[in-house]
């Protein structure tokens, strides 16, 4: 697995970041404001295996990412992508945005409300998973989507119908749990830390293998 921070000699440091920030506009900007120890890439970048983002980051290009991208592995990390990010899974729990497409293989998942998920293009992934998560974007071909507040139901059983039942807790829960959370449709979004946890062992997320 790569580490970025261990890239961290092929990026320049991004002491004015305030160009980027009215280029992208939104929630992004302001973190983009505050001294992050930002980086920058010039052009596209490819990442060759699965990445823990440990760092803050713009791409002035696309990202490729050749596994997956999980930005709180050994630390919170902030990612900014002019162009088009392509990647297997993305687990999203800093501060995001994409200013072209989203493409993800498998799973996208957003968690955590200190931060933000804006993609201006559109998010294409076989399921989006947004959970108590700031986001601003456009869904494209997507097989199921949970939405960060309120997902309706049908949402909920779509991912739960092709999503491997271990990134839920309903296993673990007693009685009175499932009698608790019958009528709490939050209760049955799949789980942050179970998503990570399989990623991180390299075990299958959905039903089929994948």
């Amino acid at each position: 697995m790569l580490t970025l921070s261990t890239w961290r000699d092929r990026f320049d440091r991004l002491p004015d970041t305030s160009a980027v920030a009215r280029r992208t506009g939104g929630q992004i900007a302001d973190f983009l404001r505050h001294d992050h120890g930002w980086y920058h890439h010039t052009g596209d970048l490819v990442l060759p295996e699965d990445t823990d983002l440990d760092l803050a980051l713009v791409v002035d290009g696309d990202l490729v990412v050749d596994g997956f991208l999980d930005d709180r592995g050994s630390g919170a990390g902030m990612l900014v992508v002019l162009g088009d990010l392509v990647v297997r899974d993305l687990l999203s729990w800093g501060a995001l945005y994409v200013g072209g497409d989203l493409r993800a293989r498998g799973l996208v998942h957003g968690y955590y409300n200190d931060f933000t998920f804006e993609v201006a293009g559109a998010v294409h992934a076989r399921v989006l998973v947004l959970d108590d998560k700031f986001a601003d974007y456009r869904g494209g071909t997507l097989e199921a989507e949970i939405a960060a507040y309120d997902p309706a139901p049908d949402q909920l059983a779509a991912a739960r119908s092709i999503l491997v039942p271990e990134v839920y807790e309903d296993e673990d829960e007693d009685e009175d749990q499932d009698e608790a959370e019958a009528d709490d449709p939050d209760a049955h979004r799949p789980r942050h830390e179970r998503v990570r946890a399989r990623l991180h062992a390299g075990q299958p997320l959905f039903r089929d293998g994948q």
